[in-house]
């Protein structure tokens, strides 16, 4: 998908609950840059989510549990001269606890979809909005997608974001994110 249809297609979705800055970028409400990297994350409402899949064919009953859990619209952004590859299996949420929280893979909510009987075009809308899996980043390659926690997390939370590039392993990290509780 071409980066304009992309945006016409989502930038309802990746504006909803994030404030707009007046030369029309979204203001991201958590941003770390490191080694070049940049991660920035906003909360996502059940409300939100929730319009957006009705508009693509999920029925409100099918998209609920996604609805509810704890997600977010992540951003990652390449800005060094070296190839990087990223893994959500990778990430953790870190509660005031202390209890580590993995992120919900989109192929886990794909399956959810395929039981439920949610139809193909509503699913392939659903894959082309979340936060793949996996991600390779050529110098300059930027992802934006939609991620959900396995786990409501205790209160605010730490999320640790790990990535590879020829250097070896390297973590950016997220403090005090926190759930949209509506």
């Amino acid at each position: 998908m071409s980066p304009v249809r992309w945006l016409v297609a989502f930038a309802p979705l990746a504006i909803a609950g994030h404030s707009v800055a007046a030369d029309g970028d979204i203001a991201w409400e958590h941003r770390h840059t490191q080694r070049a990297v940049t991660l920035t994350a906003n909360p996502l409402g059940a409300a939100s989510r929730t319009a957006f899949y009705t508009a693509r064919g999920f029925t409100e009953a099918a998209i609920r549990p996604y609805a509810q859990a704890c997600g977010f619209s992540f951003g990652m952004q390449n800005g060094g001269a070296a190839t990087l590859v990223t893994r959500l299996t990778d990430w953790r949420a870190i509660d005031r606890d202390g209890r580590s929280i993995s992120l919900l893979l989109p192929q886990a909510w794909d399956a959810e979809w395929d039981k439920a009987g949610v139809t193909r075009a509503a699913r392939i809308a659903f894959r082309w909005a979340q936060f793949q899996s996996e991600n390779v980043f050529a110098p300059g390659d930027w992802i934006m997608g939609m991620a959900t926690l396995e786990a409501m997390p205790a209160g605010p939370f730490r999320l640790v974001a790990r990535y590879q590039d020829e250097m070896g392993i390297h973590e950016i990290v997220l403090d005090r994110l926190d759930c949209v509780r509506d």
